[in-house]
């Protein structure tokens, strides 16, 4: 497919994938992007053309690396930066605990899928670490307000003192630093105004990685001025040289439905095109706004990430790469068994900060069609399993199968109603909604069919209305619709009632249990997502 053109729209990698770093490699491009609260942390993706983008690992896949319980929402993994150096992969990680500064942590790789090193602790100060590599063998942190630390080779220590070598054009939240060297310039990005509407791209340059700081005469370098455009909030850029000599620039922004209004999908990772002046600075997209769509050059045949469909069966040894759980799953809580993924009903608290048994992949369009097949075979009245619409603590949704109501299996009761029996055992449908803690049920309906039968759960939602709609199945062919029509608007991350939100919706499977009872299973064989308008 070597020298074919094809036209590509923005985002390139949509949904829920902010602050984007990028690394080429010979002929292979690798990106990483902030998970906050969820693990495994630091999705790492592949692509060999910029423009078909492939989930291949995570850096943080061990509790050891880094330890997530309690974290509360949209802390934990902020913005990474993925770099190669002798042989090896870098990834530097910004751990946001919510105590004074941050803490920078390192870890190492032969191979950018993984395994990754322990965490090496580097320093403790501000937020969006990365990694500079000089031509003349020295190494260096940069870090945000526009901070400049020499590191050791192996990368276990820092050297000497951290120095401010240009704390930007004066905006709001000076962060994701990054800095390349052309010409014999040293070229410092940062992000400022925050990662809302105000958001922008800097640049400054000098001889020396120290300083002095030139300011560049056409900053911001990218920018959306226009309110009615469909990309908003650009910025956290990062450049990266292909095999041919162009470059082109990574950063995130959001896809608002309305001008200045929410942004379903989060924060997703765009592309644009760099053009370098006579005079060695350098013009991103449409003259410093991004563009819509763009042309690539097409290396290989492929699917783009949020392409149509996608199906999963749960039949390898490991998840893939695109599933992530909220904060680490409960210990034994799931185990992949050739036919499918099996989780068992353990408790835990699905609005707490704790570990949980919630499996999520990102949402990748306006609207979508997901559908799951499980089999559930509960043990004890409480226990249930099923999908969920999630976006953090604060805001989700459970639409499951679930075993008897009454009050001992969480239900309220009817007090009026002395010496009667009001539990009741069964398989139930249910579609409950929590927001702020608080749980409202907004369906219910008896099941005919015994444990174990499988059934299929769907949800859609209208790209147009963003409204959800549920429905299941006992046959896989026939499905019915149980009559909820309910706004996704509660998910949106700007809808945040507790944590200021930096995490988009998710799509996923649960399972759920009841504290000192027996615990049933759950197997889901399949979980199938593709877009819909």
């Amino acid at each position: 497919m070597k020298g074919l053109n094809r036209i590509i729209e923005n985002p390139i990698v949509p949904g829920d994938n902010p602050d984007p770093s990028i690394v080429r490699v010979g002929a292979d491009y690798y990106m990483v992007t902030s998970t906050f609260q969820f693990f495994p942390g630091v999705q790492v993706l592949h692509s060999r053309d910029l423009a078909h983008w492939k989930a291949i690992g995570h850096v943080i896949t061990r509790k050891s690396q880094l330890d997530l319980t309690g974290m509360p929402d949209s802390f934990g993994v902020f913005a990474p930066d993925i770099s190669y150096y002798d042989g090896k992969f870098w990834v530097v990680v910004p751990y946001y605990h919510g105590q004074p500064r941050c803490t920078n942590l390192l870890f190492v790789a032969d191979r950018p899928e993984g395994p990754y090193s322990e965490a090496i602790m580097l320093n403790h100060h501000f937020i969006d670490p990365s990694i500079f590599n000089d031509d003349d063998g020295k190494r260096y942190l940069v870090f945000g307000g526009g901070w400049v630390h020499e590191m050791a080779n192996d990368g276990s220590q820092l050297i000497g003192e951290a120095k401010q070598v240009w704390p930007g054009t004066g905006g709001a939240a000076p962060e994701a630093p990054h800095i390349v060297k052309r010409n014999g310039w040293y070229y410092l990005m940062l992000a400022e105004g925050g990662t809302f509407f105000e958001h922008k791209e800097t640049l400054a340059r000098s001889r020396s990685i120290w300083g002095p700081y030139e300011p560049c005469p056409h900053n911001p370098v990218l920018t959306q001025k226009d309110p009615n455009k469909c990309i908003q909030k650009v910025g956290h850029g990062k450049l990266v040289e292909d095999t041919d000599g162009n470059w082109w620039m990574f950063h995130l922004g959001g896809r608002p439905l309305i001008p200045g209004g929410s942004c379903p999908l989060g924060r997703e990772a765009f592309l644009e095109p760099v053009r370098w002046t006579e005079n060695d600075w350098f013009i991103v997209g449409d003259e410093g706004s991004p563009v819509d769509r763009l042309t690539l050059p097409l290396i290989e045949e492929g699917s783009d990430v949020g392409h149509s469909i996608e199906i999963d069966h749960f039949t390898e040894t490991e998840l893939s790469a695109n599933w992530e759980w909220v904060r680490h799953p409960v210990e034994c809580g799931y185990e992949l068994n050739r036919v499918g993924l099996q989780l068992n009903c353990k408790p835990f608290i699905p609005f707490g900060l704790g570990s949980t048994l919630i499996l999520t992949r990102r949402w990748q369009h306006f609207g979508f069609e997901a559908t799951t097949k499980l089999l559930f075979e509960p043990k004890s009245r409480g226990e249930e399993a099923g999908m969920t619409l999630y976006r953090d603590s604060d805001s989700f949704l459970f639409f499951s199968i679930r075993y008897g109501i009454g009050q001992t299996s969480g239900q309220s009761f009817d007090v009026s109603r002395l010496n009667e029996n009001q539990e009741f055992d069964g398989l139930y449908l249910e579609i409950d909604q929590y927001v702020a803690v608080n749980k409202k049920m907004l369906a219910r309906v008896r099941l005919t069919i015994e444990p174990g039968h499988p059934i299929w759960l769907k949800v859609f939602l209208k790209a147009e209305t963003q409204h959800l709609t549920f429905l299941y199945s006992v046959d896989g062919i026939t499905f019915m619709d149980l009559g909820v029509e309910l706004s996704a608007e509660s998910l949106y991350p700007e809808a945040y009632n507790r944590f200021l939100c930096f995490t988009a919706p998710r799509i996923g499977i649960y399972a759920k249990g009841v504290y000192g009872e027996p615990e049933g299973q759950v197997l889901f064989q399949s979980f199938e997502y593709q877009a819909s308008k």
